[in-house]
């Protein structure tokens, strides 16, 4: 959703509304008083007034906005500072710098271009320094304004005569996800929220590896007790980074499934999007799998998976298959190409056109019943079929 047109309202040229007016000013304020106080560094500083100045801005429209600590965790300095709520969903993020730092990501070095690369495709991200803001949706520049004065000695002479100020702020906190109707659409909404999930699984770790060396209590750290689970369970040898991976990749598909059976994930806390996967046998293990994952999620994160709920709430299956039957099935390989393009070379993820395996599975057949004496095909008492290379089974549905 493109950034919509100025609002011009009638009045005196080049003058906001007076309630916003004021709360900038306000804004300007106590973002002086925070930086003459020379406690902590500057952007630490206004991150008490870019919390106010937003939770007003969504008051003046009848919102509720709540403003999260998303970069909480010690050295966690490759996620957004705020996850920003609105009436209760998850609407997008935050990045504050330090006032006067240049917002431009073309300028960007060392840490600050890494972590771009990191946000870059959240769906509603801002961008600040406490005057200048910039609105990216997958790293494209939407808008941006900027307020004039300097956050250190305007104070409440801290001012905008942009119109479209008002407009901004609201863009930003009325955001919701678009309608998801093409694998394309799918995979570049899903993939980066994919990917910050894992992240944010990484830095949990991370977080309770050292308390763990402080002397913290196994139990007592959630992610680390469900990492040894899964490495006595499943993969003994998975390092910390394929339990990230497998954790997250197996929360986002759960979610993708329980959308192709009609679930309402946007609305539904993740222990109930399990239940209701789990009504129906064939989806029993990934609803236990879910249900687990889920019980061990921390508040770390837990903003990641809403967020990750809310945009596979707008995927809209009936037209996807529309356009290809066994959109499904070649999923996976479209989605890793985004996700980690690494990860799927490294694990050999290239599906063959459904048009070939059905070429395939048809002369297989032909022969067993016209030279090997299997007249019912693969239904024959001496077939048995192996698949060791399985991955979605595109084989085995073409069979079927």
């Amino acid at each position: 959703m493109g950034y919509p047109n100025r609002i011009v309202r009638i009045g005196a040229p080049g003058l906001l509304e007076d309630w916003l007016s004021t709360a900038i000013a306000e804004y300007g304020q106590e973002c002086a008083n925070k930086l003459q106080d020379g406690v902590g560094q500057p952007e630490a500083a206004i991150r008490g007034p870019v919390e106010g100045l937003l939770t007003k801005i969504g008051l003046s429209d009848g919102l509720k906005v709540v403003v999260h600590d998303e970069a909480h965790l010690k050295d966690a300095g490759a996620r957004p500072d705020f996850a920003v709520r609105v009436d209760g969903a998850i609407t997008g993020h935050i990045e504050l710098k330090k006032p006067k730092e240049n917002l431009d990501p073309s300028k960007f070095k060392g840490h600050n271009k890494k972590q771009w690369e990191r946000l870059k495709d959240l769906p509603n991200l801002l961008y600040t320094n406490g005057t200048e803001w910039r609105l990216y949706r997958r790293g494209e520049l939407q808008a941006q304004v900027e307020f004039e004065g300097d956050l250190h000695s305007s104070g409440s002479g801290l001012s905008s005569h942009d119109l479209a100020t008002e407009t901004f702020f609201r863009t930003f906190l009325k955001w919701s996800p678009p309608p998801i109707t093409t694998v394309k659409q799918l995979v570049e909404a899903v993939a980066p929220l994919c990917r910050l999930l894992r992240d944010s699984v990484l830095d949990q770790l991370a977080a309770e590896a050292k308390a763990r060396k402080a002397g913290a209590e196994i139990y007592d750290l959630p992610f680390t007790l469900l990492a040894e689970r899964w490495r006595d369970l499943l993969f003994p040898s998975a390092t910390d980074d394929v339990f990230a991976d497998g954790y997250a990749q197996t929360v986002t598909f759960a979610f993708l499934l329980a959308r192709t059976e009609g679930i309402n994930v946007a609305d539904l806390h993740t222990g109930q999007i399990a239940h209701k996967l789990g009504a129906g046998k064939p989806h029993a293990l990934m609803s236990q799998a879910l249900r687990l994952l889920a019980s061990s999620a921390v508040a770390s994160f837990e903003i990641t998976i809403d967020l990750l709920r809310r945009v596979v709430g707008a995927v809209q299956w009936e037209p996807i298959w529309a356009q290809r039957e066994d959109a499904y099935i070649h999923l996976y390989e479209s989605f890793l190409s985004v996700y980690d393009p690494d990860l799927r070379r490294q694990s050999g993820v290239y599906y063959t056109p459904i048009e070939v395996v059905r070429n395939m599975v048809r002369l297989t057949d032909d022969i067993l019943t016209t030279r090997l004496d299997a007249e019912q095909g693969y239904l024959s008492p001496s077939v048995t079929t192996i698949d060791p290379a399985m991955g979605t089974g595109a084989y085995d549905v073409v069979r079927d």
